[in-house]
């Protein structure tokens, strides 16, 4: 159905452009809440390595991962520019949840 990836702990390039966590649903399981609930889960297991909040970013264009995350808890830090080239659109929007 997909990935998840959680990065414990993170520096460097991972705090300014790839966060803690990164995840993917191939595309024919998409808009069925996997990606949600994934992370939902994995939250779980972030508690669990001691993180008390959790760095998460997006491209600034793709608004159903911009919606995974809020509705996981996230809140905006910042949108910082893709000097790092791994965006599509050129900008990173920067997401934390408290844990």
């Amino acid at each position: 159905m997909g990935i998840l990836d959680f990065h414990h702990p993170i520096f460097g390039f991972l705090l300014q452009f790839g966060g803690h966590i990164g995840y993917s649903v191939r595309p024919s399981e998409r808009r069925k809440g996997y990606a949600t609930e994934m992370l939902r889960l994995l939250l779980l297991i972030c508690r669990s390595y001691g993180e008390s909040r959790v760095l998460i970013t997006c491209d600034e264009d793709n608004p159903v991962s911009r919606r995974v995350i809020l509705k996981n808890g996230g809140v905006l830090e910042n949108t910082v520019a893709d000097t790092a080239g791994i965006s599509g659109c050129g900008w990173i929007e920067r997401y934390w949840i408290e844990l």
